[in-house]
């Protein structure tokens, strides 16, 4: 598989968290790579006599198809997901170290570039959360969503892994929690914390170290049920917290959005199809949590499945820790950013995908 093409990809996969005026300009040379991409792997595999998939990923491209029978409306976004899920699962199975390196330094090399247009742009700053009395403010770029600003900080603050400079190391931990600050999104920040507190108490401190699989499972099976605690608890939950100024109305979205796949039964076992701004449920096209997402669009089954190849991905982390720590942190940022945001497997933008498939094939890592 040609190196260069890999590199492109990564570099366009980034682009996509750009807002530009025509996005099509990025989406289709994006879609372009996807198919020359899956026209070389099929090429490789046939060459080497090796289709084996694993029984995780075919089932994942399997409910997609099963979805996308009674959701034909959007079957595009199903071939898309299918192509990328098949792409990225490849990639990463022969290419591992490649993709692995070029993904810390083009986040290294856009959140440079995420600096100078909060430096030299306009800002606008929205209404500020009230965290326990106390105002958290958040800009708005008209270039970039601070979500995707903060997820190429965080990328950007673990590529000091591939750097030996101590001097290059500590400019490039500056700049990455810079965009992080000035971002001022708070579900970063919290599960920056929340990572970083696991990984010191337990695997420095070795405090409670034979039960870091199970607390990591457990913080997957809360931050999947994540909407649904809101949901139940609601009114216990805003007595105790300001919930509507803290998750800045997706608790609307996510009762909304639940009441929906509660009165809608027969979309529990097919799902609804990718979002349509023609199909309004709340006030925004998606519910603003990538768990609820898959249901929503996939049903009980993709979210089931999902949920397992998440769960394998703690099992295959744990193995080699010690050899790449950061991977572990930044996995427990994507499970807790994903409560809060969209856009991270449901997507064509594939950049979450291939770090999630970066440790599903972690024994590749060598190869």
């Amino acid at each position: 598989m040609n190196k260069y093409i890999i590199s492109i990809y990564i570099f366009l996969s980034f682009l996509c968290f750009y807002q530009f005026q025509n996005k099509n300009i990025v989406l289709y040379p994006l879609l372009f790579i996807q198919l020359i991409i899956l026209i070389e792997n099929l090429f490789y595999l046939l060459r080497k006599k090796e289709m084996k998939i694993s029984n995780l990923v075919l089932g994942i491209i399997i409910i997609l198809l099963y979805s996308s029978i009674f959701n034909y409306e959007t079957i595009g976004n199903y071939l898309i997901n299918i192509i990328l899920i098949f792409n990225v699962y490849t990639l990463t199975k022969y290419r591992w170290s490649y993709v692995y390196k070029n993904l810390y330094y083009l986040a290294l090399f856009f959140n440079i570039i995420n600096i100078c247009i909060y430096l030299y742009s306009p800002k606008i700053y929205s209404t500020p959360k009230i965290i326990f009395g106390h105002e958290l403010s958040k800009i708005q770029l008209q270039e970039i969503g601070v979500s995707a600003m903060s997820i190429i900080a965080i990328y950007s603050l673990f590529s000091i892994v591939l750097i030996k400079s101590r001097l290059l190391r500590m400019v490039i931990i500056a700049l990455s929690l810079f965009t992080i600050v000035v971002g001022g999104k708070f579900t970063t920040m919290l599960a920056i914390l929340v990572s970083l507190m696991i990984y010191v108490v337990i695997i420095k401190l070795s405090f409670f170290r034979s039960k870091l699989k199970y607390i990591l499972k457990l913080l997957l099976m809360i931050s999947f049920s994540s909407s649904f605690i809101l949901y139940f608890f609601i009114k216990i939950l805003e007595k105790l917290f300001s919930i509507k100024s803290i998750l800045s109305g997706r608790s609307i979205l996510w009762v909304d959005y639940i009441n929906y796949i509660l009165e809608n039964k027969v979309s529990l076992l097919v799902g609804n199809g990718f979002f349509d701004e023609n199909k309004m449920i709340s006030y925004l096209s998606h519910p603003h949590n990538q768990y609820l997402t898959i249901l929503y669009t996939l049903g009980i089954f993709g979210f089931i499945i999902f949920y397992l190849l998440l769960s394998k991905n703690i099992d295959r982390i744990l193995r080699v820790v010690k050899i790449y720590p950061e991977l572990l942190i930044i996995f427990i940022i994507l499970i807790i950013q994903m409560c809060g945001d969209d856009y991270y497997i449901l997507t064509i933008e594939p950049i979450e995908i291939i770090f999630i498939f970066l440790i599903y094939n972690i024994k590749y890592a060598k190869k």
